[in-house]
């Protein structure tokens, strides 16, 4: 039984704003996937753009509807996307899979995936998330990216882009439609313990500012832990701190 509605178009400026349009028509269904065979304008965190070559990558987004779930529970969207991809990656056979906070997917400690959620609240609670991927599949080559990677590169041959986005879907779907039946602790533990760099020395910008700290945690609201040298524990969100991938 399939929970996604699939819908494949050749190509969109963004997935999540294509579903986003939909959404504000009153057309979005529970489980709606849109796939574009290429995106023009993906978007990243931080209003950063997704670079993506046609058919050489994955670019979908999916929108989905919770029941229990309030503003605080909102983190763990992207704790579950993020286990759905690599576990659909582990079972590609994909090697050396982590999360580098606050949801880049890494492969040889470089990213091969990235996901971005808009969440939709309604007073108090979390009624909806439009979940974008991107998934690099077969590119060889990234310009001015260093810190990128693809399958293709890490496993040195080509893939096929249904076989890798079945694998993805079913991953997904076994995950994001279960939410409400499974612990949601045990998932936070499972992505606490594929954190890149935990308890490692790691490089963080704060205002234009560059220093050393090591990387302890992250808590439920989506925030990470670090201490730095003098043992000092302290807690930033996405917006205030970012995450280097060089030491």
């Amino acid at each position: 039984m399939s929970y996604f509605n699939l819908i494949k178009i050749n190509a969109t400026s963004s997935t999540n704003d294509f579903l986003k349009e939909r959404y504000r028509k009153g057309a979005c269904l529970d489980g709606d996937l849109v796939w574009a065979k290429h995106q023009t304008l993906g978007r990243g965190q931080r209003d950063r753009t997704w670079i993506s070559d046609p058919e050489e990558s994955l670019t979908y987004s999916i929108y989905k509807i919770y029941e229990h779930f309030s503003s605080s529970d909102a983190f763990v969207i992207s704790v579950a996307v993020s286990l759905g991809i690599i576990n659909g990656l582990k079972s590609l056979g994909i090697p050396n899979l982590s999360v580098k906070w606050p949801n880049d997917i890494l492969s040889d400690d470089k990213k091969i995936a990235g996901i971005l959620i808009e969440n939709i609240f309604k007073k108090q609670n979390l009624k909806a998330s439009i979940i974008g991927i991107g998934l690099n599949i077969n590119q060889m080559k990234f310009i001015d990216l260093p810190n990128a990677t693809s399958l293709a590169s890490v496993t040195k041959k080509k893939w096929d882009i249904n076989i890798v986005f079945d694998q993805l879907k079913f991953q997904l779907e076994k995950i994001l439609f279960s939410l409400d039946s499974i612990s949601l602790s045990h998932l936070f533990s499972d992505y606490i313990d594929l954190l890149w760099k935990k308890d490692e020395i790691s490089v963080f910008e704060k205002n234009g500012r560059t220093f050393n700290a090591i990387t302890r945690g992250v808590t439920w609201s989506g925030c990470i832990l670090i201490e730095d040298k003098t043992g000092k524990k302290m807690e930033f969100n996405s917006s205030q701190l970012r995450m280097n991938y060089k030491n």
